[in-house]
């Protein structure tokens, strides 16, 4: 019974979401248009100031899974993290904490909104891409190793979210530091670029993140670009740093809630 009422919430929050998102306020073609747009501003200056000896479907492809990487984390960003602040100002989130009822419901009803907006994104990126450069070439080298750099990605981007959302449970705000921790790092650290073309020095940094080893075994899946570590070291230093990374970040979105129950909801900027 108890799994059904969840089940039976999350299916309400989705068909809200769908509704008010995706066909009421034609956000799907508002949407789709605007990360169009998004994608050519990026994709223009790669093309005109690459060398011109280099393969176009390699650099097609590496443009690509660039997109995919960002989009994930623009997601976990925008719409996992953030819809925190929507909770506070809505007043779900005290109804939510009041009830009993959590935040799981919720997220399970989000979530395939998410990964349809991240999905039909790259559509279009594989869409625009065909027609300035060429055809990705989206050939999966290793299935293995493709799902468990994904499965890294995701758990290291749930873990950013929490980190973010409990930030913004406590203070109301992301934060300087946290700003600069989700829009920085996981660029700087490998996400659009591989490490080996990377300095040294941002390199040493990027391996003591959780943020690069993620984007670096889905690039070696996909491109077969080299890695810095053996697959061995990517794979086992990635995984200890993802689960070390979602653990502790779920405990400082429990702090964070605990304190909320102490001391109150903060106000947030809508």
């Amino acid at each position: 019974m108890r799994v059904l009422k969840l089940a039976n919430r999350a299916f309400a929050v989705l068909k809200a979401y769908a509704l008010s998102d995706l066909v009421r306020s034609r956000g799907l073609f508002y949407g789709l248009m605007g990360v169009s747009l998004w994608i050519l501003l990026f994709t223009l200056p790669v093309t005109l100031f690459t060398d011109p000896g280099s393969e176009p479907g390699f650099l097609s492809t590496h443009i690509f899974t660039g997109i995919m990487v960002f989009l994930f984390y623009s997601v976990a960003t925008w719409d996992w993290a953030a819809e925190i602040r929507w909770m506070i100002n809505d007043g779900r989130l005290e109804y939510y904490i009041a009830s009993g009822s959590g935040f799981l419901p919720h997220y399970l009803g989000i979530m395939p909104i998410s990964f349809t907006w991240v999905f039909l994104s790259l559509g279009v990126t594989y869409l625009l891409l065909s027609l300035v450069l060429t055809p990705p070439v989206l050939v999966i080298r290793n299935w293995v190793l493709f799902l468990y750099g994904f499965t890294l990605l995701i758990m290291t981007l749930l873990g950013y979210a929490l980190i973010l959302g409990g930030t913004i449970l406590s203070a109301g705000a992301s934060g300087a530091i946290i700003e600069f921790l989700g829009f920085i790092l996981p660029v700087a650290t490998g996400g659009l670029t591989p490490l080996v073309r990377l300095p040294q020095q941002l390199r040493i940094l990027a391996l003591v993140t959780p943020f690069s080893y993620p984007a670096e075994l889905l690039r070696h899946s996909l491109l077969g670009t080299p890695l810095v570590l053996s697959i061995g070291e990517a794979t086992l230093y990635g995984g200890v740093y993802a689960l070390v990374f979602f653990t502790l970040s779920i405990l400082y979105f429990k702090y964070q809630l605990r304190k909320v129950l102490r001391e109150g909801v903060r106000l947030t900027a809508r």
